[in-house]
């Protein structure tokens, strides 16, 4: 009994020495919680007063404001016109309460700054309509542009551009954006041909995509001009009855394509071929399409003129070649064959077309008469042949066959 006794009081003890020491640790840590919210708190009062501190009263500003009403006062009407106005773009507000200082304390100067501030103010208003309306003006100028540069053929164009960069300096001001806001296919043409110069600026200055869409084109062009010139090349070596099933019409090519194939013949080709043709018009056609390549490409020579001139030349031969084919149809066979074998022994030059001094047929009596020849009725060459002796005979033949 006396046991159960003892431990129950050493229980009671045991609790109460522990409640004594949870009830310190509150009160060392509760007191730590306390500083530390008393000393933020105090940080936040001490913060908010200095800010109060700081802010002006309206009696200092007031004070500012009298002040800055006397500076402007001091100073000349236009210098005075000069800061007001930038004090009223910035804060309006400020700006009456500065005129009504002033004007407080001298009516005639604050009239006078108001209205120098009210000429500036229409200064910069007819500045800033000044700038809309040539603007305005300016995109006027470029949308006409591009109307005519679009409706007029390329060589007009590029005349016009060529002269208007050339005689007026503001010109190639706008053609960047003229030629950007084209069609592509109008725009490509015309730089394709352009003084290589003005090219060169205009796409400098366009946007980087319309200039690589551009020169997109423009590479195309190049390549089928290429591939027209190696075409002129074979041409220049096969028969002319077989170039005429190709390029004598414009089933294949086009008339533009036609032109620059031309270009690149050598004058004896083109003019053969053109010669042998019988259609006027499709001649005329090739001629104009070719000067006109010409014009666009600068070409120093003309060789339209020469190929003209060959033409006429060998339709002029041609002509009187046919006339003695029918003289020569209604003679004997004999005859003929005399009259042959003796021009056949004449090499010599006869006739020629020269061009810059260079020949570009030398026509002989051999010449003659085996042209002759060779538009006669197999019928009547034959019985020709049959009258000559075997030399001339063989000598004709081998002229005959050759292209």
């Amino acid at each position: 009994m006396n046991r159960l006794k003892k431990s129950k009081k050493a229980l009671i003890i045991a609790l109460v020495l522990i409640l004594m020491v949870l009830g310190s640790l509150i009160c060392i840590r509760y007191g730590k919680i306390k500083n530390t919210k008393n000393f933020t708190i105090g940080k936040v009062i001490d913060s908010v007063r200095r800010k109060f501190r700081s802010r002006p009263t309206n009696a200092e500003k007031e004070d500012k404001k009298v002040v800055l009403s006397d500076y402007y006062l001091s100073l000349k009407n236009s210098e005075a016109a000069d800061k007001l106005y930038i004090v009223k773009m910035n804060d309006k507000e400020l700006f009456n309460d500065l005129i009504r200082i002033m004007n407080r304390k001298s009516a005639d100067k604050t009239s006078a700054v108001l209205k120098l501030i009210r000429n500036i103010e229409l200064k910069k208003d007819f500045l800033f309509s000044t700038y809309d309306e040539i603007q305005e003006e300016k995109q006027l100028q470029i949308k006409k542009e591009i109307e005519t540069l679009e409706s007029i053929d390329t060589l007009a164009g590029i005349r016009k551009i060529e002269r208007m960069t050339n005689e007026y300096n503001d010109y190639m001001g706008i053609l960047p954006y003229v030629i950007e806001r084209m069609e592509d296919e109008k725009a490509s043409e015309l730089l394709f041909y352009i003084d290589n110069n003005i090219k060169e600026e205009i796409m400098a200055r366009l946007d980087v995509k319309k200039r690589n869409d551009l020169e997109k084109i423009i590479l195309k062009k190049e390549i089928k001009d290429d591939k027209l010139q190696d075409l002129a090349k074979r041409y220049d070596s096969k028969p002319v009855e077989e170039v005429i099933k190709e390029i004598g019409n414009e089933e294949i090519y086009s008339i533009e394509e036609l032109s620059y194939i031309y270009m690149n013949l050598s004058i004896e080709k083109a003019a053969e071929i053109l010669s042998k043709i019988k259609e006027d018009e499709f001649v005329e056609e090739i001629f104009v399409f070719l000067r006109r390549e010409e014009e666009l490409r600068k070409s120093n020579n003309s060789k339209t003129v020469e190929i003209n001139e060959a033409v006429k030349f060998l339709r002029e031969y041609n002509s009187k070649i046919d006339e003695l084919v029918e003289v020569y149809e209604k003679m004997s066979a004999s005859n003929v064959a005399k009259i042959t074998e003796k021009m056949l022994e004449n090499t010599e030059e006869v006739t020629s077309l020269k061009i810059d001094s260079m020949p570009i047929y030398e026509i002989s009596d051999s010449t003659i008469i085996v042209d002759v020849l060779r538009k006669m009725k197999k019928t009547s060459l034959s019985k020709i042949i049959n009258n000559m002796n075997t030399k001339k005979a063989s000598q004709l033949t081998q002229m005959l066959a050759s292209p």
